[in-house]
């Protein structure tokens, strides 16, 4: 499934299962290491006000970020002890 269907789904109230979230885990991960070869990919481009007012996101966020915002709510980083403030 394409991750932005996913994210839109999301956005309008619809819960994501576990395989649901790995598959954006590693779209990001696929994006991420991509960005050096180009920053063209629809991941840039902004996604709809809609998506963003129903992620808490600004207007004009970019699909990246919108998954990101995503994964951090289903699977935010460990907290080491010495990066505590």
């Amino acid at each position: 499934m394409n991750y932005q269907l996913l994210i839109e789904s999301y956005s309008f109230g619809s819960s994501l299962s576990e395989k649901e979230i790995e598959l954006l885990s590693l779209e990001l991960e696929t994006q991420i290491m991509n960005i050096n070869i180009s920053t063209e990919f629809g991941c840039f481009k902004p996604a709809p006000s809609n998506i963003c007012e129903g992620l808490n996101l600004k207007k004009d966020t970019h699909w990246i970020m919108c998954l990101a915002a995503i994964l951090d709510l289903h699977k935010p980083p460990p907290i080491r002890e010495n990066e505590k403030c």
